[in-house]
Formats: C-alpha cells, structure tokens, sequence
C-alpha cells in the first residue's frame, strides 16, 4: 500500500511542477507579448515624428531652393552669414550691450 502512495504521490508532485512550469512558461509569454506591443506602439509614434519632421524639412528644402534659384539669393546669402556672426571687409560692428 504504501508503495502504491509513493507513486501517486510521485506522479501528483509532477504534474504540479509542469503545472508551474507551464504557468510561469505562460506569465512569461503574455508579459513579452504586452512590451512588444508597447515597443511597437512607441515606434509607430516615433516614425510618424520622424515623417513629419521630413516633409517639414522637404518643405523648407524647397523654400530655400526657390530662393537660390531667384535674384534675391546673394541677399540671402548675406542674411545668413550674418545671422552666423560674419561681416565684410572693413565693417565694424557694434553689440548691444543694454537690457
């Protein structure tokens, strides 16, 4: 009798570890399903940024190209060194030093 407790309770003590190792398996599983699904959410955003930053910068592309392809383009130019601190030849310039 005692042989046959033995291998029930064997085969009980089994069945609860693949139980818990099928549940830990499962927990396992719905966990990297819930991330990835969180990861791929987060990247969708992330590129519909990024593809709106690049037609924002196709937009200004073109705006700038219209300008180097008109007559206004030295004076372009010209604003835009100047925004990056240049001068002419001979040019002095003066900050302003006020509040």
């Amino acid at each position: 009798m005692s042989k046959i407790k033995a291998q029930l309770a064997s085969k009980s003590w089994g069945r609860m570890m693949m139980m818990a190792i099928l549940i830990i398996v499962m927990l396992f599983s719905a966990f990297s399903l819930v991330k990835n699904h969180a990861d791929i959410s987060r990247l969708r955003a992330q590129a519909a940024q990024y593809d709106a930053q690049y037609e924002q910068q196709l937009d200004e592309n073109e705006k700038i190209r219209a300008i180097l392809d008109s007559d206004d383009k030295d004076e372009y130019i010209e604003q835009k060194a100047r925004e990056k601190g240049y001068v002419k030849d001979g040019e002095v310039v003066f900050y302003d030093i006020s509040d």
